[in-house]
């Protein structure tokens, strides 16, 4: 069996790496979720309404969409940022090496973060990775952009400039 493998074999990152990539999509998945759980980071996702009170009443949203997403239409809120997890590339999207730094530099760790992107996927990996970083207030926005838009709350939209 190529899948049949010793946990003692799996001693480096490289292992680890290798190990993962032999393994289902699927599979990959769940074992994210159980590297989150013992890593001690839970995850909380909250629905549109609760993240858009939160919003109202101070929290930062964190929009993790990439820059063509963001420009498109986001969530309107007073203290908004927008620090894609994934970058478009040539390729494909890729993670974002720079997303925790960029995150630290532009809010403090005690920081009130509602997380976002466009169906809740991203946001989810974004918060268990800033929950990790030492961010103790992220919350993930399930649903994402799609939801707050069929809940008909208040988004930006920058208006298309005509071309003379």
């Amino acid at each position: 069996n190529p899948f049949a493998f010793r946990l003692s074999s799996l001693t480096t990152p490289h292992h680890m790496a290798v190990a993962v990539a032999m393994l289902p999509r699927w599979s990959v998945f769940l074992l994210f979720l159980f590297v989150l759980c013992i890593s001690g980071a839970k995850v909380v996702t909250i629905d549109v309404r609760a993240a858009k009170s939160l919003i109202q009443t101070g929290s930062i949203y964190l929009d993790v969409r990439t820059v063509e997403e963001f420009k498109k239409g986001h969530v309107y809120a007073d203290n908004v940022l927008n620090i894609p997890y994934m970058l478009n590339t040539p390729k494909g999207k890729v993670k974002n090496g720079d997303f925790l730094k960029e995150v630290s530099s532009a809010c403090n760790k005690e920081d009130h973060l509602v997380v976002g992107c466009q169906s809740g996927v991203r946001s989810l990996y974004a918060t268990a990775d800033l929950l990790s970083d030492g961010f103790k207030n992220a919350k993930d926005m399930g649903g994402g952009y799609v939801d707050w838009v069929k809940n008909k709350f208040p988004v930006n939209i920058p208006e298309a400039k005509e071309e003379l």
